[in-house]
């Protein structure tokens, strides 16, 4: 029986078992919005730029292990959003992004807001699919989902030309198709299991693709049982619990020297769940690029991408939970003695390198007094989001988190998701605790969510660290070009009345005698607030001090 095509729409993202859509309403796609009315149990959370939005489903794709959706207009819409597509194909997160396009028959007329979005989007998307055929709608839907979710998530465009959300369809709403979950031979495990228990100082890197609790909590079961101290890289911290005994630390941008220069002493590095990108090998140093100086196992869900840079010792292109399913099944048997020792090693220098030393500035309060007083307040399950720049290397060092935790934050060192991204947090996760941490930068792109997490009851508390600077950039000036400041200088609006004006309360810590009582009172608030510190320009990291860049 003949239906609108924009109901067959709804139906099959409904068939795919999305209960929530991110968007910034636009007259190419109304079909869609009006047909969404008749399916209640998907929420269709209105944000105020796509960008935004785009942020929103990145973030609910992590959170939820599954895909995200966002519903974008056409044209100047598509690229508003262009940011968060970015995002999704670095940090490979299943996205699907429904797109608007002009009527069919003014295709290729310049019309106005039509783009070419296969070319446009080429290289940032997975696939873009263009429906140009109303009894192709559902098809299109649940290729789009099939192929977000396989091998190497990432984002994948649906294009919708207008005329065919107005059109009615005969096709049959088709559901999911079969993911494939895939284990390592018996011959690949048997190679790595002997390679495991022989090593002496092994290494294990594990990132976002070791996903959930079972497969979390198996990682570190294996961990325990086969002597091996876990890393974890750059945005993936929650993955391997800060304070265990087998922790090795953590491999954020321009990780401490010390930690870095001890994990190359290691004779082998197990690679579990993660692409091996500049981000999380320290420029490709963690290991050496293309030929480690010991021995690679690298496990991953995409056989393409294992040996695309790297040459491994053993590639696996398996479910990395299946193979440590497989590693515990089999068990530890004899290992070196060394191990235990080795474990502790690296567990110790990590832990030591948490601990946070009390730290003063003329210019500002050092953020790692902030950091190191939200510890006392986090919540066993609590939601962390980053934005880009150089403060988030503050709790990157001394906030110390679990596998119930989730830290969001873009590897590719975009900014502007921080803010979105813990406003997804509440929706898709209602009832955890959100912590944002967000620079005076970030927040002028996207802190405008801030209405948004208002508007759908969502408590964030967003700790704003405001030095008046794009921070990270002045960084690179006075390495650079000391004692030469251009374009890096902020003027700031009142953040306090800024915040309030949203709904949301404001908080403000000018010294360091206010850091605690402050963030007790903000933590304790039970709605959003805005926690604005006015931090040290020249304590830009807890590793250097701009005065200390320009002196060398």
């Amino acid at each position: 029986m003949s239906q609108s095509a924009a109901h067959v729409l709804a139906a099959s993202l409904d068939a795919h078992g999305v209960d929530t859509a991110y968007c910034v309403p636009g007259e190419s796609y109304l079909p869609l919005t009006d047909a969404l009315i008749d399916f209640p149990n998907i929420k269709l959370i209105v944000c105020r730029h796509e960008g935004g939005a785009g942020y929103m489903a990145v973030a609910h794709a992590r959170l939820r292990n599954g895909p995200g959706v966002c519903v974008i207009s056409r044209g100047p819409g598509a690229m508003n959003a262009a940011i968060a597509l970015h995002v999704a194909y670095h940090d490979a997160e299943p996205v699907v992004f429904l797109v608007g396009q002009a009527d069919r028959p003014e295709l290729g007329r310049m019309t106005g807001q039509e783009m070419n979005y296969a070319k446009t989007f080429s290289d940032t998307a997975k696939l873009v699919i263009e429906v140009i055929d109303e009894n192709t709608i559902s098809e299109s839907i649940a290729r789009a989902f099939h192929i977000a979710q396989s091998g190497t998530p990432g984002p994948v465009v649906v294009v919708l030309p207008e005329d065919v959300l107005y059109g009615q369809s005969d096709e049959t709403v088709l559901g999911p198709r079969p993911k494939a979950v895939t284990a390592p031979t018996p011959d690949d495990a048997a190679r790595a299991l002997d390679m495991l228990r022989k090593a002496k100082r092994p290494l294990v890197i594990a990132g976002a693709r070791v996903h959930g609790a079972a497969a979390l909590g198996d990682l570190t079961a294996f961990a325990e049982a086969f002597d091996l101290p876990v890393a974890a890289p750059q945005r993936r911290f929650h993955v391997f619990d800060s304070r265990h005994p087998n922790c090795a630390g953590r491999l954020p941008n321009r990780a401490p020297a010390e930690l870095v220069s001890l994990m190359k002493t290691s004779d082998l590095i197990l690679v579990l769940g993660e692409r091996l990108a500049p981000s999380m090998t320290q420029n490709y140093t963690l290991p050496l690029a293309p030929k480690p100086e010991q021995p690679l196992i690298h496990v991953y869900p995409d056989p393409e991408e294992v040996g695309r840079v790297y040459e491994t010792t053993l590639g696996l292109g398996c479910d990395p939970h299946e193979f440590i399913k497989a590693m515990l099944t089999a068990g530890a048997g004899d290992l070196a003695p060394e191990r235990k020792a080795w474990v502790k090693q690296l567990n110790s220098l990590h832990q030591n390198i948490m601990k946070w030393e009390s730290k003063s500035a003329n210019d500002g309060v050092v953020f790692g007094h902030v950091t190191e007083a939200l510890n006392k307040h986090l919540a066993k399950d609590a939601v962390i989001t980053t934005d880009a720049g150089n403060f988030s290397s503050w709790p990157a060092r001394y906030l110390h988190m679990g596998q119930e935790n989730m830290f969001l934050g873009a590897t590719v060192g975009a900014m502007g998701p921080g803010v979105p991204s813990g406003v997804a947090a509440g929706i898709s996760t209602p009832g955890r605790q959100i912590v944002v941490f967000v620079g005076d930068g970030g927040i002028m792109m996207t802190g405008n969510e801030l209405a948004t997490a208002v508007q759908y009851g969502v408590p964030i508390k967003i700790f704003l660290a405001n030095n008046n600077s794009f921070g990270t950039i002045r960084m690179h000036q006075a390495r650079h070009f000391p004692g030469r400041v251009a374009s890096t200088a902020l003027q700031n609006p009142n953040f306090i009345a800024w915040a309030e004006s949203f709904g949301a309360k404001g908080f403000r810590i000018e010294t360091e005698a206010e850091v605690e009582t402050v963030v007790a009172e903000a933590m304790a608030h039970d709605g959003p607030a805005v926690i604005e510190t006015l931090i040290s320009l020249n304590h830009i990291s807890p590793a250097t001090t701009i005065d200390k860049i320009e002196s060398q």
